[in-house]
């Protein structure tokens, strides 16, 4: 499992609002001043977007790598031991939050950065949250799907991945799409049920020439990709019997 050391959260500009370093994971940084490797990072971060035209979304640091992901404000760098696609989704998770929470602060100029350290508590949470199981309900839904191809399973509220099966080679070659597309859909559904009171049970969606089923199962959501939507509901019965749920 990969672990998170460290978390910075800057500036476009390159302004340091919150360095936390988690508990269990070695301080990447502590002989270095942050104030500087974060400059340093936001200028490498400002090259690759004007060279390429997108932020990088990983960047070497001795023998750490850095998660990046770019906000409307910010920049959150997540520092970890090994690669991992599920932080680059949290990372982005992270960057949406702290903007919603400090939107007051950050289209300001910013004179005072300690408002930012209460961030932390939100960082042990979501980092925390991201790598919880609920054991019990996925012993029962993995036996299920274990055989079936193209299976990927999220755990809510956090939506994190639990579950990849086997995969053929488009879904292997576009698993991150659809992991984000996956994402996405849930956290717009959650907003949805938040107005409504109801969390829509099934959606439905076309990834180039590949379907795509969401199927709400509770504590999680089960994404099948496949060739036919009638198919993939057939499998989604038979997963739903066997598993009793």
């Amino acid at each position: 499992m990969p672990l998170v050391h460290q978390a910075m959260i800057l500036t476009k500009d390159g302004l340091l609002l919150l360095d936390y370093k988690f508990l269990g994971g070695a301080g990447v940084l502590n002989k270095s001043d942050p104030d500087l490797v974060s400059g340093l990072l936001s200028a490498i971060l400002s090259v690759s977007k004007e060279t390429s035209g997108g932020v990088v979304e990983t960047i070497q640091q001795d023998r750490y790598k850095v998660v990046v992901s770019e906000g409307e404000f910010v920049y959150v760098l997540l520092f970890i031991d090994e690669e991992s696609r599920e932080l680059e989704l949290v990372a982005k998770r992270i960057a949406k939050r702290f903007e919603k929470q400090f939107a007051d602060h950050l289209d300001d100029f910013i004179t005072d950065v300690d408002v930012f350290k209460t961030f932390a508590d939100d960082l042990e949470e979501i980092i925390s949250r991201t790598f919880e199981v609920d054991a019990e309900i996925l012993s029962k839904i993995i036996p299920a799907v274990t055989p079936i191809k193209n299976v990927l399973i999220f755990e809510k509220p956090m939506n994190h991945q639990v579950y990849a099966g086997p995969r053929d080679s488009f879904v292997s070659e576009h698993e991150h799409a659809f992991q984000e597309m996956a994402v996405s859909v849930i956290e717009t559904q959650e907003k949805f049920s938040e107005k409504t009171l109801q969390f829509p049970k099934r959606s439905v969606f076309v990834y180039n020439t590949r379907v795509a089923i969401l199927e709400d199962l509770g504590s999680h959501v089960l994404m099948i990709i496949g060739d036919s939507e009638s198919q993939l509901l057939n499998t989604i019965k038979k997963i739903r019997k066997k598993a009793d749920i």
